[in-house]
């Protein structure tokens, strides 16, 4: 299960330092865990062979909620959609 403790790659991609965004981060993440999971990819279902592609479309879709930058948002959402499908595709086959 990720965490925000097992989970440094989501701080370093967001470039943040220190512990002072953990509440709002742990949010995100716990957001963005639902949202993969009601588009049909439970955490519970991520084979460990997909685990890096799962992180990547944590790390998007918090980089689309915690960034705002709207010169990035079309690319992003077309990133997440392009995981999402290979998602639900590795986690069919498993």
């Amino acid at each position: 299960m990720l965490t925000l403790e097992n989970f440094p790659e989501l701080k370093t991609a967001l470039r943040i330092d220190g512990s002072e965004d953990d509440k709002v981060l742990t949010l995100l993440l716990n957001a963005a865990k639902t949202y993969l999971e009601n588009a049909g990819i439970p955490e519970a279902s991520i084979h460990k062979d997909h685990l890096d592609l799962y992180k990547q479309a944590i790390l998007i879709y918090i980089g689309l909620d915690y960034e705002y930058d709207d010169r990035k948002i079309p690319k992003l959402e077309r990133a997440l959609q392009r995981i999402l499908l290979q998602l639900r595709v590795g986690a069919k086959s498993d």
